[in-house]
């Protein structure tokens, strides 16, 4: 009997150690919203990475690049806190330098419905959703 819980307590260990890396899997996809009058897709790959796509122009996502450097543009998840929080992580393509991380919230009002309060001027984390901020869109899920 101990050694079932042991093996209880080391797999809710490890699950808990992989909530704020791995990528939460009806995240990812495209999803298409509308800002400004703009419309603009966020791609979300399963390893990780997040690519923003508006009227043709791809920015983020791997290997992606921008004066005169190669970047590599993540996204972290953590579900275990309400609201969920979402990061947007820029770095060096070598992986070892960060230079942005964009902090933000986020909710999956459904399957095809995805809510994201980001604060992209590096400042702090929204702490709640707000409909009437210019810092939150709404996301369609697009079809494959």
């Amino acid at each position: 009997m101990k050694n079932y819980a042991f093996l209880l307590l080391f797999v809710a260990s490890a699950a808990s150690l992989t909530s704020f890396t791995m990528p939460k899997s009806t995240l990812i996809g495209k999803w298409k919203g509308e800002d400004g009058g703009e419309v603009g897709v966020i791609t979300f790959d399963k390893q990780g990475f997040v690519s923003f796509t508006v009227k043709g122009e791809v920015i983020g996502g791997k290997e992606y690049k921008a004066e005169g450097l190669v970047f590599d543009m993540y996204y972290e998840t953590d579900e275990s806190v309400t609201p969920h929080t979402m990061d947007f992580v820029i770095k060096i393509h070598d992986g070892q330098v960060e230079v942005a991380r964009m902090l933000g919230i986020y909710q999956l009002v459904d399957d095809k419905t995805l809510v994201i309060h980001m604060k992209f001027d590096g400042t702090e984390r929204p702490v709640a959703l707000d409909d009437e901020s210019q810092d939150q869109i709404t996301l369609k899920k697009m079809k494959k």
